[in-house]
Order: C-alpha cells, then structure tokens, then sequence
C-alpha cells in the first residue's frame, strides 16, 4: 500500500500537497483550488475518472500506477510552447535514473519503452494576473494487473526494471526533476532542451499522414521545431502540425 505522506519532506523545493486515496482526477483538483503563487501537488493511489488529451478517459487500479498532478506558476512573459515535451524530457530523465534506457518520446504527450506506451502527460493552463498557471498531470505505469485494458499497447516498470523502485521514491524524484526543468524552461525556453529531444524522438523518419489545410498531405517526420510544432517533409514543401490529432503514422 503507498503512502505519500512523507511526500512533501521529500520535495527539494516549497511545495503544498494534497494526499488521497482515491479522487476523480488529480488535474480538476489543482484546477479547481483558489490561485496560490506557491507549487502545489496533488497525488493520489487511484483515479476514477482520470483523462487524458482530448477527454481520453486514463483511469487506475489503486497503486499500480504513478499518477500525481503538479500545479506551477510561470510568469506571462514565458511562451509555453513545447512545456509537454519538457516535460516529457523530466520523466526520461528519471526513468534512466533507475536504470531504464531506450525510452522515448512520442510528440507531443507520451512516454515510450519498446513501441509501448508508458506514461502520459496532460497539461492545462489559465491565467490569472500576471501569472499563468499550469497544471502537469502524470500518468505512469507502474505495476499493472495484466487484465488491464487500454487502446494503446502498454507496459509497465514492473516488467522491464531488474529492479522496481517503491512507488513513493520514484514520485518523489520525478516531481522533483519536472520542478528542475520547469525553472530551466522558464529561464532557457524550449530551444536548451531541443537536441536532448532529437535523441529520444519516437516519431522522427516516421512516414505519416498529416492534415493541413484541409487537404491530406503524406511525408517523413522530421523532428521538432522551435516552437514545439511537429514538422513533416512531404515532397514540395516542410508543413507544421500543431496537435496529434492532425497526423497518422502510415
């Protein structure tokens, strides 16, 4: 059984949690909080009604997966532009901490490990004042009941880490690295991170369909702009995809 009770000692910076047991989504609780220039966390064993990108439903099993939101304050004059990948870039970073190679990225919200997904990100933002504020969800598998179902092929920590951290451990140290890149985000912007995103891009040399304009265009994935947009190279010209939804992998 987790218990992050101790979680907010564990934190290198100042931050307010909020521990449960179970809860809807760990996102709409941040959301619906009063405005608090202060990090918050909220973290939880189970989701019910958890979601991800464009309302996909990301629900849960008590302790079989790392799902906590952080709610973080950037200044408006910071572009948020390309903060999942970021983000995601944070949870690579982790997860090779505890001894797991080859992850990957695939743009603009997911966590790869041999073509399966891993993790998801969701991040939802508002401003308030002179102040965005940006809640970060994650959802990560950790220990899964085999029967469990979801569209995407999965896999989890448990089958492929020799060695399993405790859940509270590896939430810690991944709040913790998203609080770092966070900061170097605000204070570099996206282009400090884009060569280490080259190296653990998914999709990159990836034939695809995009949709633009609204006709159907087909080329080769090319990476990531400085903005965060998906580029792709179709035979006249490099055009800019801006949500998942507009490309499909052929």
């Amino acid at each position: 059984m987790a218990d992050y009770s101790n979680l907010e000692g564990q934190i290198d910076s100042p931050v307010e949690c909020f521990v449960f047991d179970s809860i809807p989504s760990t996102n709409d609780y941040l959301s619906s909080l009063t405005f608090s220039k202060t990090t918050q966390v909220c973290i939880t064993r189970q989701q019910t009604q958890g979601k991800g990108q464009y309302d996909r439903t990301w629900l849960s099993q008590k302790d079989t997966n790392v799902l906590f939101s952080i709610r973080h304050i950037f200044d408006t004059s910071v572009s948020l532009n390309g903060l999942s990948l970021v983000i995601g870039l944070a949870v690579v970073n982790t997860l090779e901490e505890f001894g797991l190679a080859n992850v990957k990225l695939k743009w603009p919200n997911d966590v790869f490990f041999n073509e399966k997904k891993m993790a998801g990100i969701l991040i939802e933002n508002s401003v308030q004042g002179k102040s965005q504020s940006v809640v970060i969800g994650l959802g990560l598998n950790y220990k899964l009941n085999q029967a469990f179902e979801c569209d995407t092929p999965w896999v989890d920590l448990a089958s492929v880490l020799q060695q399993l951290p405790s859940i509270e451990d590896l939430s810690a140290v991944l709040i913790n690295t998203i609080l770092k890149y966070c900061q170097l985000f605000a204070a570099q912007g996206l282009a400090y991170f884009l060569k280490s995103w080259q190296a653990v891009d998914y999709l990159a040399g990836k034939g695809a369909e995009v949709d633009i304009d609204n006709q159907t265009l087909q080329g080769v994935i090319m990476g990531v702009s400085q903005q965060g947009t998906l580029m792709i190279k179709t035979d006249s010209k490099v055009v800019e995809a801006y949500s998942s939804n507009q490309i499909r992998l052929i």
